[in-house]
């Protein structure tokens, strides 16, 4: 089944369902969540930070075995978390976040250089209970790669709080108006269509011609839409997937697919 987004201010937008998975694709140039504008000191989430220093360690460790530098040409990331906690307990895409916040400017040289991210949930033993997460981290150019694995509980992402608590922390208006576009370009879109259902996997694929995007800033600014409309079902949530691709002007778009296991 193919619908279209009939309202002329909205982005158009197609969805098609073959059998266990969706493809949803909206014709525009991707969006992308932006950090606020901090007018007053913040306090970072303690655990959080603890295990992005953890995180930042091990990378730069695992730089140090292979006698590499730096990562500065587009990269791929995959990331794997061996646990015994069910898919319900966390939010893939913000583990996702937390890793790559503490990989950031230590081992790569910025968020924008991720082309290729995909994050995994697999059942843990037993018998061998502690949370296993392992990384690895290619050089799509030179195939240059390190792997490493750390034992600790995952930990998400976490905003940071003012200091001053009567201080504030604005968010671009532009920002706000784009979240609301999208999230009124799937909602019209897909409540005219029969998909019913939920699924397992989310991979989304960014087409802009805007490289300096964080692929996981764009992916943020669509994922919490699908979680909303119960598309993706957070007890079965095991794969999360973000792709970044160069487009020409006028030829941006997003790409979501959404996958049965």
């Amino acid at each position: 089944m193919i619908q279209n987004a009939s309202k002329s201010n909205l982005p158009n937008v197609t969805v098609k369902q073959r059998r266990q998975n969706v493809i949803m694709q909206v014709y525009d140039e991707p969006k992308a969540q932006e950090r606020p504008q901090q007018q007053n000191r913040v306090i970072q989430n303690h655990l959080m930070m603890m295990f992005q220093q953890l995180i930042m360690k091990e990378a730069r460790a695992a730089l140090r075995r292979e006698s590499l530098k730096q990562f500065s040409n587009p990269i791929n990331v995959e990331i794997e978390i061996t646990t015994l906690q069910t898919p319900n307990q966390l939010q893939l895409e913000n583990v996702l976040k937390a890793i790559f916040d503490g990989l950031n400017r230590q081992v790569i040289y910025d968020d924008s250089i991720i082309n290729n991210a995909q994050i995994w949930l697999k059942k843990g033993n037993k018998r061998y209970p502690k949370t296993v997460i392992e990384v690895n981290i290619e050089d799509s150019l030179s195939k240059e790669s390190i792997s490493f694995s750390c034992q600790h509980t995952w930990i998400e992402k976490v905003d940071a709080v003012p200091y001053d608590v009567g201080g504030k922390m604005t968010f671009s208006t532009q920002a706000v108006t784009d979240q609301q576009i999208i999230e009124q370009t799937l909602h019209s879109t897909i409540n005219k269509t029969s998909i019913s259902g939920q699924y397992d996997i989310c991979h989304m694929l960014f087409c802009t011609n805007d490289d300096t995007k964080d692929v996981d800033n764009m992916f943020l600014s669509y994922i919490h839409v699908i979680r909303d409309m119960g598309l993706l079902d957070g007890s079965k949530n095991i794969g999360i997937g973000m792709y970044k691709r160069h487009a020409e002007q006028g030829n941006e778009k997003t790409i979501i697919n959404l996958l049965s296991n």
